[in-house]
Parts: C-alpha cells; sequence; structure tokens
C-alpha cells in the first residue's frame, strides 16, 4: 500500500510538474529542497563534516552556504527530470550546450562503443538526455529502487528522454551488448556501493570505489570518455565530452584495476573542487574502509 501511495503521488507530482514554465519549476524546486535543508538535520551535518574535511574548508558560513546550493541543485534537477516527458530535442538544445562531440565520433569510429564515465555532478539525468537528444545512443547503468513503483515510473521517464536504464545488481550482459552494438554506455562512479570495488585515494581519503568501467573497457576494448555537465548561474547547462581516459594495461589484472580507477577518480574529484556546489556530500562516500571486507557489505 505504501509503495503504491508513493507511485501515485509521484505520478500526480510529475503531471502537475510539466505543466509549469521551466523557470517557475526550478524556482519550486530550489525552494522544497531549501526545507529540506533546513529539515534534514542529518543529511545537513554529514555534508557540512564532509565538505569541512574535503576542502578544509575553515569558515561555517562559506561551508553552509555551499551545502545549501548543494541542496537547491538537487532540487532543481528532480524538476527537470520530471519535465523529460514534454522536452524535445529542440527544447533541450535551447539551455544546454553539447560540446565534445567529436571524442564520442572518433571513439564510435573504432567500433567499440564508448563508456561515458561521470558522476554526480550537475544534472546527471540531463547529460544523459543530452547526449541522446545529440543523436546517440545511450544506456546507462543504474541501480534500482526498492519501490518498484518509482523504480518503474523513473525508467519510464528515461525512456521518454530516449535512454534506458540497465540494472546495476543485473547481469553484465546487457551493458556488453550494447557496447558490441558500437553504442554508449553510462556510468556512474563517484559513490559507496555493493558493487565489486577497490580503495583509491578521494580527497586524501581511502574510499571504496567501483572499478566496472576500467574492467569493462579494458575487456572490451571501448574507450572511456570522462564526461560532465555544470549548471550555470541562469540555470543553463553546459555539457562537455573530454578526450579518452589513458589506461594503463601492464598485464597485471589486480594492478591496473587499481591504478586506472584512481585515475578516473582523480578526475571526477577535479571537477567536483571546481563545482562543489553541484555535487552529492550528503552521500556517505566514506562510509567503507579498507579494514572492512568486501563479504562485510
Amino acid at each position: 500500500m505504501k509503495d503504491y501511495c508513493y507511485g501515485l503521488t509521484t505520478k500526480c507530482v510529475g503531471h502537475c510538474v510539466l505543466r509549469l514554465p521551466r523557470r517557475i519549476a526550478l524556482f519550486i524546486g530550489a525552494s522544497l529542497a531549501t526545507v529540506v535543508f533546513l529539515c534534514s538535520r542529518q543529511q545537513r551535518n554529514r555534508a557540512y563534516t564532509h565538505l569541512e574535511q574535503s576542502l578544509r574548508l575553515d569558515d561555517p558560513f562559506a561551508v553552509q552556504q555551499l551545502v545549501r546550493r548543494c541542496f537547491q541543485n538537487l532540487g532543481k534537477n528532480l524538476m527537470e527530470f520530471l519535465q523529460f516527458p514534454r522536452m524535445s530535442p529542440e527544447q533541450l538544445h535551447q539551455f544546454v550546450t553539447f560540446e565534445g562531440s567529436a571524442h564520442i565520433d572518433r571513439a564510435l569510429a573504432q567500433g567499440n562503443g564508448a563508456i561515458i564515465l561521470t558522476g554526480h555532478l550537475g544534472n546527471w539525468e540531463l547529460l544523459a538526455a543530452s547526449i541522446v537528444a545529440n543523436g546517440y545512443p545511450l544506456s546507462a547503468i543504474a541501480r534500482q529502487l526498492r519501490s518498484k513503483r518509482l523504480d518503474k515510473i523513473l525508467r519510464l521517464y528515461r525512456e521518454k528522454a530516449g535512454y534506458s536504464s540497465i540494472d546495476r545488481d543485473a547481469s553484465v550482459r546487457r551493458a556488453l551488448r550494447c557496447l558490441k552494438r558500437n553504442e554508449l554506455l553510462g556510468i556512474l562512479a563517484d559513490v559507496d556501493t555493493r558493487t565489486e570495488g577497490v580503495f583509491v585515494d578521494f580527497f586524501g581519503r581511502p574510499a571504496y570505489t567501483p572499478y566496472g568501467p576500467v574492467a569493462i573497457a579494458l575487456k572490451t576494448g571501448a574507450v572511456i570518455l570522462p564526461t560532465f555537465i555544470i549548471r550555470q548561474p541562469d540555470d543553463s547547462h553546459r555539457a562537455v565530452v573530454e578526450a579518452p581516459l589513458p589506461l594503463q594495461q601492464s598485464g597485471n589484472w589486480q594492478q591496473d584495476l587499481i591504478v586506472n580507477t584512481q585515475r578516473f577518480t582523480k578526475v571526477i574529484e577535479s571537477h567536483i573542487r571546481r563545482y562543489p556546489e553541484q555535487w552529492i556530500w550528503m552521500h556517505e562516500r566514506w562510509k567503507t574502509q579498507p579494514q572492512e571486507t568486501v563479504r562485510s557489505r
């Protein structure tokens, strides 16, 4: 019953947001997120701690403002996502600039597909929609929500934007088939998850990080393209596809996984440092520590 109510509420909210002008929807999203910021003490304090420790900030007011803007960015992200069903590629191009398509073209010319590597920075769902709007087929690996109804709605909205999601916990065959069709595979690799991973440095501390992008790239020959989308002061977006990540291939599989996972993690970190107000600092990124075994997860 609870699952049904969540699903019904989400549908009703989605239909209402669809009818709103984009600017008003973003205002409402930021306002609601501010309320969440003020009420969610545990999430807010965790974000404070992570920001202070990672960026070595000693100004409490500056930290508070960054965290508030972080919550507000997520609120705006939600509103933009809920407007996907009415968003045509032409409309999307009006507020999202897309740069670096030549890197995708060169990667696909090799015939092995390409891995779009990104993080929970900016509006990552809009990044996927933008890639598709520019003519590239994309599937994204994502974690299935606990609520089946909400997960179904989430997948439906993604499909309306032109891309599909592959369950993170399911077989990797769909992901490999995507690359075999010479398409793009989107992976977010900046959170502490229950997938196979290694410990690498992230903001000066060991962080358990999924090595899936590296393992897939080394097995298939697909290149890894670091790609990010950043919200601009006027709420437009700038999406940039960067040059392929150079991969170490020494023949030592485990060592190559660690070295290359560290490489892409440093790339993600560099972008978060530039736009700290657009990352998910409330996430328990350093929850798993080296002394813990993967089995205990």
